[in-house]
């Protein structure tokens, strides 16, 4: 992986901590996800439209764009359920790390990439260090349902990464990301103004700065991992952009009270020793 790649990639797994974390924060509250979603497609709805993407490079890529949007919606519910009750430490590696195994195979079988021995050894490395992350909470307190909603929360990273590297590579970035908020937020629309309206209001009250973390914060974040997509392979980045766990599982020691276990310490040695090899690999 290139330094400008791997630099890029691993910005973008701050910035994906720091929305996670606001995330949890707010308990998951489906309004904070919906309104910060809605705020994205309306900050990015500017840039969008200076880009003006020819009509045939929009019917090309709007499969994925239809697709990558759906499936963040559905992301979006399986967080809320996962942060509703589930700490950051737990519910951000078991989702990530099984982005990153999954990711890697996903991309093999059909977009045919190829990975070096130092790639495997490293995308295996951080698979093993975040999913150690989460584990022992699984284990020591038995939260099955939580865990459930961490891993399906990870199928739709699995699935949605693939879709938008071959998506971005049909359509200016900024533009896809813009309709991929807009169908997410449509989406859930129907769902979070029948079921959730109070928890909309509440949010909107009371939470306007997780909001504005979210959205916004979402979008710079994605947007950066989009544009690495055009030049680099899905599995590397994906693996390399789990940094975030670390982060997020350090925000959750020190701001939330989150316990520190050896089984925790264990999980981001193996994540830093994954990204030297990732790095490395050519």
């Amino acid at each position: 992986m290139t330094l400008d790649v791997f630099v890029l990639v691993l910005i973008a797994a701050v910035l994906h901590a720091l929305w996670n974390f606001a995330a949890r924060k707010a308990a998951g509250n489906l309004g904070v996800l919906w309104l910060g979603s809605c705020l994205a497609s309306v900050v990015c709805l500017p840039f969008a439209l200076f880009v003006q993407p020819s009509a045939a490079s929009i019917r090309l890529a709007l499969p994925y764009m239809v697709a990558t949007g759906m499936i963040h919606g559905v992301y979006y519910l399986f967080m809320w359920k996962a942060y509703e009750k589930g700490e950051i430490s737990f519910v951000y590696p078991i989702a990530r790390g099984t982005g990153v195994a999954g990711t890697a195979v996903a991309a093999s079988i059909f977009i045919h990439e190829q990975l070096s021995l130092f790639g495997i050894i490293g995308i295996a490395a951080i698979s093993l260090g975040v999913l150690l992350l989460g584990l022992n909470e699984l284990v020591s307190k038995k939260n099955i349902k939580t865990g459930l909603f961490a891993l399906l929360l990870g199928a739709t990273i699995i699935s949605y990464s693939v879709i938008d590297k071959v998506g971005v590579g049909k359509i200016h970035p900024i533009f896809y990301i813009f309709w991929m908020f807009v169908i997410a937020s449509l989406v859930l629309s129907p769902y979070v103004l029948l079921r959730h309206r109070d928890a909309c209001r509440t949010a909107w009250r009371t939470m306007k700065k997780y909001i504005i973390l979210i959205g916004p914060g979402s979008m710079a974040t994605y947007i950066i991992i989009l544009f690495t997509y055009q030049i680099g392979q899905v599995s590397y980045i994906v693996a390399v952009r789990e940094f975030s766990v670390v982060v997020g599982s350090v925000l959750g020691f020190l701001l939330l009270g989150e316990r520190f276990t050896l089984g925790k310490c264990l999980g981001i040695a193996a994540i830093t020793s994954g990204l030297v090899m990732v790095k490395l690999a050519q």
